[in-house]
């Protein structure tokens, strides 16, 4: 048995020794240790390697005590070994030298993420500095040309509101789309604010979104109005296929006005009225005003007069804290032709007629006294509205302080169910007996002093 080991051992030894020296490896043969004596030099610089013996002696391991077993061993199996003095390892004379790949590639197709990434940011950088540089230009454009009409409405146009002097001729920059103008003395208003909207031509988002759903620059002119200035008017000039939806939406609207019939009116057919009287519809929407509607109805988009404007609906989770006070507006909203199509500079006139307009009509709304009959109407449809919100906001209150009243109770339950039995049972009898108090007769005690 220690035989058949010993003999299996040797095997093992031998086999990867040959494998070894048959191995692709092209620097296996430096792993036998040479001596310098047999190198050459050349006057080349050529390595050469004279060939090393022909015979590697090979000792078989010998463990102390077993020389006669281990010699009776090898001499009996001498036929196992014939032939392995014939196999030599290959032996090279020239030095293979291996290129290894480099860490770092230059070549331009690995870092295509990373070029996309570059050409993006620069391609929205450019395009954020010529959208404002355009938006710029328009916004400046229509302010020169309407600032002589707007200096001869009010004595003051441009100012900025922040110094403590009075400025005038400032463009007031809210964003990089959006400017505003502020114009304030004239007899019959507290002043105007014009906002010019423009396309988020900065965006590049928003350039690209103009390719499938085109808009338009818009101006929004907001007249604000003292309560000595209007009368009780409420009246909205507006396109058909929006005006549904707003008279459900904003408050007023929904409130007083009703849709009037345009057919006296020279008014497109596209245009509809809401107006609570036909009084006011009558003397507000002249002929001049409707002809100028008419001719420039790529420019004009909509007009609301409102003495009790508060904006959109309330939804049911406002409170009365949170509802606008009523305010008496003038609200006007054009649009620059073009949608945003290579809008130019000098498109930017277009809105004088209707400016005009706007200014003619805030003398007109200044002037304007309702009959004694709807006025008295108008009064009180208001105070209706304002018992009606009151009783919306009493009603929410009332379902505020039930939840809080329910979530006290929640909260008490959660604590009694922590408590020990007989705490318990005491908590139980205590509330047993206050809820027996509430619900008993109330006996008012009376004391009577005798003698």
């Amino acid at each position: 048995m220690c035989k058949d080991l010993l003999v299996i051992f040797f095997l093992l030894v031998c086999f990867i020794n040959l494998s070894v020296g048959q191995s692709d490896d092209p620097f296996a043969e430096f792993d036998t240790e040479v001596d310098d004596s047999d190198i050459i030099i050349s006057d080349d610089n050529d390595i050469e390697v004279e060939p090393i013996a022909d015979h590697i002696e090979t000792e078989s391991p010998v463990e102390p005590g077993n020389d006669d077993i281990e010699n009776t061993a090898l001499d009996d199996n001498d036929e196992d070994f014939e032939g392995l003095d014939d196999k030599k390892a290959p032996i090279s004379n020239e030095l293979n030298i291996v290129k290894a790949p480099l860490n770092m590639k230059g070549r331009w197709d690995h870092y295509y993420l990373e070029i996309v990434a570059l050409i993006g940011v620069f391609v929205y950088a450019l395009n954020f500095y010529t959208g404002k540089c355009i938006n710029n230009r328009l916004a400046n454009a229509w302010f020169e040309h309407h600032k002589k009409l707007l200096s001869e409405a009010f004595c003051i146009v441009g100012d900025d509101g922040v110094s403590k002097e009075v400025s005038e001729g400032v463009l007031v920059k809210e964003s990089e789309n959006r400017f505003v103008i502020w114009c304030t003395g004239r007899v019959g208003c507290e002043g105007m604010k014009i906002e010019i909207k423009l396309i988020r031509r900065q965006d590049l988002i928003s350039v690209l979104s103009q390719i499938f759903k085109p808009q338009s620059d818009t101006i929004t002119i907001t007249v604000y109005l003292a309560d000595e200035d209007m009368d009780h008017v409420v009246l909205a000039v507006m396109p058909k296929k929006g005006i549904k939806r707003l008279q459900q939406e904003v408050q007023d609207l929904s409130h007083f006005a009703s849709e009037k019939k345009g057919d006296k009116y020279e008014l497109p057919s596209h245009i509809g009225i809401l107006a609570e009287f036909t009084e006011v519809a009558n003397d507000l929407l002249t002929n001049p005003v409707c002809k100028t509607i008419a001719e420039n109805s790529e420019v004009f988009d909509s007009l609301h007069f409102s003495d009790y404007y508060t904006g959109f609906k309330l939804s049911n989770d406002n409170t009365e804290a949170e509802r606008p006070f009523p305010q008496k507006n003038m609200i006007f909203n054009f649009l620059i032709p073009g949608h945003g199509k290579r809008t130019k500079s000098t498109i930017m006139n277009t809105t004088e007629p209707v400016l005009r307009m706007a200014l003619h009509l805030m003398a007109k709304v200044y002037k304007f006294k309702l009959s004694k009959e709807n006025k008295m109407k108008a009064e009180r449809h208001r105070v209706q509205v304002e018992e009606e919100f009151l009783k919306q906001t009493h009603n929410q209150r009332q379902e505020a302080a039930q939840a809080r009243k329910e979530e006290r109770r929640r909260v008490e339950k959660e604590k009694v169910q922590e408590l020990e039995p007989d705490a318990q049972r005491r908590y139980e009898e205590r509330e047993h007996k206050k809820s027996m108090r509430r619900s008993g007769p109330r006996v008012k005690q009376l004391k009577v002093k005798t003698g």
